[in-house]
């Protein structure tokens, strides 16, 4: 059974409305979160992250991308869909497991980008990030 060796998070807000950031067009990204967490030396040894972001559509519809990068090297991404008038707010859920993590200090960075040209959106929050090592 895996062990869990370290936990972190970051709140950046718990609410709705707590923050406003405009979603850029890729490949201009919004860097909205970021953690550290310790990675045993042990084999085998895992990452397990955790996202959850809110977003709302301001005009038109369309796609945006989250990436989750560790010290600047991509590691994960997903589209989402998106609505203004149908599906106006997001609450997105993420979880991402990264199980080629080197051993020590590690930085994971969650971005967005709008992978539409026609949509308008804003990250509004929640946002919350968490990420937990096993071995």
């Amino acid at each position: 059974m895996p062990t869990l060796f370290d936990y972190n998070a970051t709140v950046v807000t718990p609410i709705t409305d707590g923050v406003s950031i405009a979603v850029p067009q890729t490949p201009v990204r919004a860097d909205i979160a970021s953690v550290i967490v310790n990675v045993p030396n042990v084999v085998p040894r895992f990452v397990e992250i955790r996202a959850t972001v809110g977003v709302r559509a301001d005009a038109g519809f369309g796609q945006y991308l989250y990436r989750v990068l560790r010290g600047g090297t991509e590691i994960y991404y997903s589209l989402v869909g998106i609505e203004f008038g149908a599906e106006t707010f997001n609450l997105d859920t993420l979880l991402v497991i990264d199980g080629n993590s080197p051993p020590g200090p590690q930085v994971y960075t969650l971005s967005i980008e709008k992978f539409t040209a026609g949509l308008t959106a804003t990250v509004v929050g929640p946002i919350e990030i968490s990420a937990s090592s096993f071995g």
